[in-house]
């Protein structure tokens, strides 16, 4: 079962709250220690990493996409922008 942490970590990445992502990144790598210490098998070992590396991978690629996503969108914005510059002088000379 997931912590309640890793809840709140998943909604922050999903809502781009990174701020709220930094703090709680803070509180899930305390859990994820007292967990690893608390384990008492190689078998829980195991299930904790592949639990913080699922987590953790999603967070990442999720991140990335929506880097890129506002990229585009700020490229488009400039081209757009440049266009309009270009557009308002012709009109001034005019």
């Amino acid at each position: 079962m997931p912590s309640p942490t890793a809840e709140l970590l998943h909604g922050a990445v999903a809502a781009g709250d990174y701020r709220e992502v930094e703090r709680l990144l803070d509180l899930y790598r305390g859990e994820v220690e007292a967990c690893w210490k608390a384990a008492t098998s190689a078998e829980e070992r195991q299930q904790i990493s592949r639990d913080v590396t699922v987590l953790l991978g999603w967070a990442r690629q999720t991140i990335l996409a929506a880097r890129a996503h506002a990229q585009r969108k700020l490229i488009h914005l400039t081209r757009q922008s440049a266009y309009v510059s270009a557009s308002s002088q012709s009109l001034d000379q005019g």
